[in-house]
């Protein structure tokens, strides 16, 4: 599913889960008894409220024009006193949608005082006048705030369309922006004075401030997009698209707090009693934990033992010839179970055998009103089909079992289980990174180590939220990589149509980005030989590596024999690699072995060669092949 709209929110105040359930149920629709596992089915929408003292999930999934649309609220209360949190998503199987808050939101903020976990998060706009100018400023300036804030001025020729476009933007974006309009031409004086000529809103526009304004030091302004009056007053609402639909895809990217990201999968597990409430912020589960129980195996009937032939080969002699005792004979084993689908492939496949071509000119006798013999026999095994049917029905065989409810229940339990994968792949990160440090420090020191903590700058197991993340602090950091502009496109469609796999990539993206410019680094400097997929299998002790399985240093033949599969991975690179500015670049790195996405990133190795770099042609879902073709 595309993930269109996210909402984090702060709430330190009494009664959190019963009042975000009793607005998400009115929102619904549904009249709700008060059950800590509530289901509602209208149709095809399914409402759903389970919640217990500690944490809950709200969801309401429904059709939504050509797909469906699937809004979840989950909160937990917070740890030692601590605000609780509230993460509210929108979510579908759309190719596009124009989603903006659900209908509740609003409704949920004007009972509480929720936050960013920086600033207010209010119901509808503020109205700021000259006293509270200070306020705003020191919002504005915040690095730890999450939201915009988008600052309407004033508009003396129409003051109510600044009103209505404050109150439509408070509504649309409730949640995920904090919208301010300005009381008079004076607050607009002051707060212009703060913040400089480059950043200043007048004239009855508006503004979206990023978080971290900073007055004076901006190396770009246009970052916090102004909207002109004149295109509002000559639109009205609608010149207001652009700023609504900018926010909420900024939303979307908003990474998540560790204590959200580390609670939130412990929550489905606690409300399906896998878990005890106690554990909703104690240490992440072991693999032993998060195991799905399985039911007792039905046995299936025995299958009828055939005799063997007679061995034509000559017997063994009478003195290596060992009698075995006589075996009892097996009990008659009782059919158990549904074997509906097993009996209607029989059947099948008896009336298939007994067809043959005549079958054809047959049908073609019945639509002439003609009936010949073999007409006669289709009509009568008809009449015995028909009544072997009723026969199975009577009985009981294909009576419903509810696959709906199963779905539920299994899509329920794959989403969960992917939650903990994730959660414990980032730990397995920290542990292998800590262990190649140790590595590395016993190796230079020749001195047991263990129990230190790595150095202050020593940000090996960053924890990124997108793979635009990651990309971007890698031009930063990384010196022996060249990441293109280029990349970007795919990057973010990876992020944007699969959120709930984002973060599996992530980690590992930087590995294998941290890997490459350690062996690039290695290599340039003479002290490494090889490729590197040698560098994975024997790096240096404490380098940073990914497992050997991940690198495949070239394409099968069926792919670099096809020129539509050719061109495909044809990239960019300097005139000093090759006069033509690009070249087939076959070795990949998996980021996942298999399924649909399965994200690639095809590099060329130029370590040991004029530029000392490796130079990254593309990251993205799995390029075409003889199997996506």
């Amino acid at each position: 599913m595309t993930q269109f709209y996210q909402a984090l929110l702060r709430d330190g105040g009494p009664r959190l889960g019963p009042r975000l359930r009793r607005c998400f149920a009115a929102w619904a629709g549904v009249e709700d008894d008060g059950d800590p596992a509530f289901e509602h089915a209208k149709g095809r929408t399914r409402t759903a409220l389970a919640d217990n003292e500690l944490c809950g999930r709200y969801v309401h999934d429904g059709p939504a024009g050509e797909g469906r649309l699937r809004t979840t609220a989950t909160w937990a209360a917070g740890r030692k006193g601590a605000p609780g949190w509230v993460r509210v998503t929108v979510e579908g199987d759309l190719d596009q949608a124009d989603v903006t808050a659900p209908g509740f939101m609003p409704a949920f903020l004007a009972t509480g005082r929720a936050t960013d976990g920086a600033v207010p998060v209010e119901a509808g706009p503020l109205v700021v006048g000259p006293e509270e100018v200070k306020e705003l400023t020191r919002w504005l300036a915040r690095a730890d705030r999450g939201v915009p804030v988008i600052v309407l001025t004033v508009d003396r020729s129409d003051p109510n369309l600044v009103a209505a476009c404050a109150d439509h933007l408070a509504e649309t974006l409730s949640g995920i922006a904090v919208v301010a309009r300005l009381y008079d031409a004076r607050t607009q004086d002051d707060l212009n004075a703060w913040l400089g000529g480059d950043l200043s809103v007048f004239g009855g526009g508006l503004r979206t401030y990023l978080p971290g304004v900073r007055p004076g030091e901006e190396t770009y302004a246009m970052r916090h997009q102004p909207r002109g009056g004149g295109a509002i007053r000559d639109q009205g609402v609608r010149s207001l698209e652009v700023v609504v639909k900018g926010v909420v895809e900024l939303s979307v990217h908003r990474p998540l707090p560790t204590d959200v990201r580390q609670t939130e999968p412990r929550v489905a597990r606690i409300l399906a009693g896998a878990l005890p409430p106690g554990e909703l912020h104690a240490a992440p589960p072991s693999p032993a934990a998060i195991a799905v129980p399985r039911g007792p195996r039905i046995p299936r009937p025995a299958a009828p033992v055939e005799p063997e032939a007679p061995a034509a080969e000559t017997p063994p002699p009478p003195e290596l010839t060992t009698p075995e005792p006589p075996q009892p004979e097996p009990e008659p084993v009782e059919p158990v179970g549904d074997h509906s689908a097993d009996l209607a492939d029989e059947i099948a496949a008896k009336l298939a055998d007994r067809l043959d071509d005549s079958v054809l000119e047959a049908l073609v006798d019945m639509a002439r009103g003609g009936d010949s013999e073999t007409t006669a026999l289709i009509k009568t095994m008809s009449a015995h089909l028909d009544a072997l049917t009723r026969a199975v029905e009577a009985a009981g065989l294909l009576a419903p079992r509810a696959p709906s409810a199963e779905l539920e229940r299994l899509r329920g339990q794959y989403d969960q289980l992917e939650l903990d994968y994730t959660e414990l792949q980032e730990h397995e990160r920290k542990a292998q990174d800590r262990i190649r440090w140790l590595e590395g420090r016993l190796a230079e020191h020749a001195d047991p180590v263990y129990g230190l903590q790595a150095e202050a700058g020593d940000d090996g197991c960053w924890e990124a939220e997108s793979l635009m993340d990651v990309v971007q602090r890698a031009r930063k950091q990384l010196r022996r990589l060249d990441l293109p502009d280029a990349l970007d496109t795919e990057v973010s469609k990876l992020d944007v149509m699969y959120p709930r796999q984002r973060r599996r990539w992530t980690g590992r993206t930087w590995d294998a980005l941290r890997a490459l410019d350690a062996y690039a680094a290695a290599r340039a400097e003479d002290r490494f030989t090889g490729g590197f997929y040698d560098w994975c299998a024997r790096p240096l002790p404490g380098a940073p590596i990914i497992t050997p399985a991940m690198v495949s240093m070239k394409e099968s033949d069926s792919v670099s024999g096809n020129p539509k599969y050719h061109r495909a991975r044809v990239f960019r690179v300097p005139a000093e690699i090759d006069p033509s500015g690009s070249v087939y670049m076959p070795s990949h790195i998996k980021l996942q072995q298999v399924g649909s996405p399965a994200p690639r990133m095809h590099f060329l190795d130029d370590a040991g060669g004029p530029t000392g770099k490796v130079w990254i042609g593309y990251l993205g879902d799995h390029l075409p092949n003889t199997r996506t073709n």
